[in-house]
């Protein structure tokens, strides 16, 4: 393991959204509403009425035309969210889980087609990185933007990305500090820890330590990090923050169980749920992951202002696994169907990158017309240097387990790759007389990518966007806008194949809804078209393949409402229609695998004072998720539906909670298919069991 190579750039970061948001109301904290957040003593999460990622600027979330959504720090722990695929579950159009409970990386769908994760207004994994997945105790939300973003980010696809804010120091001391146990024998302890050192300048640390199993039987599910942050503000105009990072993760790796044995199976041939089908000394994902972060803003006055937002980062990760596979005469290796064939794979890899995005913001107005002007430039740089493995392992009996068969494996090949993205964007936001607003931006990008000292033909695209809000009455907003998506994939496939940029393009048409500050209702019309979208290979588990093209239509309705009484209330519901216009082995007006076409879902949550400092809240909420079908079209999962609940006894500063997902334990399978042509030979994802976390917590 090698020490990350951290260093820092030029002209500081933009400090690109405040630190608290209040996700009942849909909305972010502007700059001026930090003051009150951090007047608050030890208050986490407050309320605010701007968004900033949107447009990366000042913004009502009512004055823009896109869907957006926010779910802060305390609706993860109210609702059990371990990971980042997780906090989505009670968004409209975000489907999670897509490959279950996988250690390789959170992966999740918004609008039918994969949405891309950022760090702070960064593209966080710039191409698929085994490990080193997003601890979701470092941030303070999580926003989910809707459609196509590429005219201000670059990387976004067309689905949409989901940005996570990270924890930054305050100008007061407060924090917390906690221990939780649950469920798969969890047990961690956590700090998050803040305020003032001198005279302009403010801390903060935020660090934890987990000791836990996955859900299948020995597999570790371990993490150590430590993120600690300074903020300088060397003049009201100016504020600077370094955020660093240190994370380390020993994880087990997931497994896959035979479909006819499972889900499909009955009576004596089926098996555990639980079964191992890996080998447990064998599976596992080792990361160590190292970022440094630097954010800056400086206001020359109150109509330009400077933002820059830079991070670099490196990650080494040791990944193996043993897996059943079909590719080696089928599924298994004898007539009674009782040996499972097996495969193993292994990808020792250094990832390491660079994120810069530098802009101006001039505001001016010209009569009854308001503008902001944008105009920025971006830079990514990402390299991947592997090398893997694969071949056979042994089989193994599903009756009678006999794990630790000796085999050979080591590496097979190595794969280099070198990519760089740049781009310019420009954006105008216009305010007419008050009622109307407009916002139209375009962007230029140039993509380098080098393979093992080969250099590829760049590739460049112009991306535009278009839209408009209108207050047509009090609190009633209708929409509409027109987007386009460019998105790079760095990196390559599993056979050393370089992927090449998904492009996309979006009409989209809604209402938004607020009829008070404490209440936001939203309902959106879209149809995307995308190109050379990523498909996982149902014939090649460690692969995703790319080409074709596929569309998506759908509407989504989303309710945030905080009624009198401390009583809170999230609704959801999305009808998606996601299938192939041209791909290998596909029909046109093939439904896309592995996602569902509806899904519904409903939070409630109320806290009771019971006298002097001691309150309870208790919270339940329901998820509905639609059938799904395989990759082939020739299987298909049942619609299930979820239950998750939680309860907090708060005493002055002290917190004793419990919260659930998937209390009733119903088993989710996430994925499921067969080989083509081969009657009962495919593999099904496990998506996560039951999960209740008992949690104690001091703050300050």
């Amino acid at each position: 393991m090698r020490n990350a190579r951290l260093a820092l750039l030029s002209a500081g970061a933009m400090l690109c959204c405040s630190d608290a948001a209040w996700a009942q109301t849909g909305t972010v904290l502007a700059q001026a509403e930090q003051k009150e957040a951090d007047a608050a003593d030890g208050d986490i999460v407050v309320k605010g009425e701007r968004a900033l990622s949107g447009t990366k600027t000042e913004t009502p979330v009512t004055e823009i035309p896109q869907s957006i959504s926010v779910i802060t720090a305390q609706e993860f722990q109210d609702r059990a969210a371990v990971n980042l695929q997780d906090v989505i579950r009670y968004s409209a159009g975000a489907t999670s889980e897509l490959n279950g409970v996988d250690t390789r990386g959170d992966f999740l769908a918004v609008r039918g087609t994969g949405a891309e994760q950022y760090l702070d207004g960064l593209n966080r994994m710039p191409g698929f990185v085994y490990g080193g997945r997003l601890e979701i105790f470092t941030v303070e939300r999580a926003e989910l933007l809707r459609g196509p973003s590429s005219t201000l980010y670059g990387g976004g696809g067309a689905g949409g990305i989901l940005n996570s804010i990270s924890k930054r120091p305050r100008t007061t001391f407060g924090g917390e500090m906690g221990i939780i146990y649950g469920t798969d024998d969890y047990k961690q302890a956590q700090i998050d820890i803040t305020g003032p050192v001198v005279d302009g300048v403010s801390a903060r640390l935020v660090s934890m330590y987990r000791d836990a199993n996955l859900q299948q039987p020995s597999q570790q599910n371990d993490r150590l990090v430590v993120m600690p942050a300074v903020t300088l503000r060397p003049g009201s105009n100016t504020e600077v923050t370094f955020i660093g990072l240190y994370q380390r993760d020993k994880l087990g790796s997931q497994t896959y169980l035979p479909t006819s044995k499972t889900i499909d199976g009955s009576g004596p041939t089926r098996i555990s749920d639980d079964f191992f089908l890996g080998e447990p000394d064998f599976n596992h994902t080792f990361s160590s992951h190292y970022a440094l972060s630097v954010l800056v803003t400086h206001r020359f006055n109150d109509n330009v202002t400077f933002s820059s937002r830079n991070r670099t980062f490196e990650q080494d990760t040791d990944y193996r696994e043993v897996f059943g596979y079909t590719g080696f005469g089928g599924a298994y290796a004898d007539a009674e169907r009782t040996i499972a064939n097996r495969a193993w794979y292994l990808n020792q890899a250094q990832y390491t990158g660079l994120n810069s995005d530098n802009n101006l913001v001039l505001s001016f107005g010209t009569g009854p017309l308001r503008h902001q002007i944008l105009a920025g430039f971006d830079y990514t740089q990402f390299r991947e240097d592997k090398q893997e493995g694969f071949g056979a392992a042994p089989g193994l009996n599903l009756y009678n387990p006999v794990y630790g068969v000796p085999f050979d494996f080591g590496v097979g090949w190595m794969t280099d790759t070198k990519n760089s993205q740049t781009g310019f964007y420009f954006q105008d936001q216009i305010r007419a007389f008050d009622r109307i607003s407009l916002v139209f931006g375009a962007r230029h990008d140039n993509v380098k990518s080098n393979v093992n000292s080969t250099q590829l033909e760049d590739n460049k695209a112009w991306t535009f966007r278009g839209g408009i809000i209108a207050d047509v009455i009090k609190g009633v907003s209708p929409y509409f806008n027109y987007s386009e998506s460019f998105l790079p994939v760095f990196g390559s496939n599993f056979f050393g194949v370089p992927y090449v940029p998904r492009t996309g393009r979006q009409y989209e048409a809604g209402v938004k809804f607020q009829p008070t500050p404490r209440m936001l209702f939203t309902l959106a019309a879209y149809d995307i078209k995308e190109e050379n979208v990523l498909i996982a290979d149902p014939d090649e588990l460690q692969n995703f393949i790319q080409g074709g093209s596929t569309r998506s239509r759908g509407i989504e309705a989303e309710a945030n409402v905080r009624l009198p009484g401390n009583f809170d209330l999230t609704a959801a519901y999305s009808y998606t229609r996601a299938e192939y216009l041209r791909v290998d082995g596909r029909q046109r007006g093939d439904r896309r695998e592995n996602l569902p076409e509806h899904q519904a879902s409903l939070w409630t949550s109320k806290r009771v004072e019971l006298g002097g400092d001691l309150s309870l809240k208790l919270g339940a909420g329901v998820r509905y998720q639609g059938d799904k079908v395989s990759f082939d079209q020739l299987y298909r999962i049942d619609p299930v539906t979820l239950v998750d609940a939680m309860a907090e006894l708060t005493y002055g500063k002290w917190s004793l909670s419990v919260n659930g997902a998937n209390i009733l334990n119903e088993r989710v399978y996430t994925n499921c298919s067969y080989t083509a042509g081969t009657v009962n030979e495919g593999y099904c994802y496990l998506g996560k069991d039951r999960t209740v976390l008992a949690s104690l917590r001091r703050r300050f």
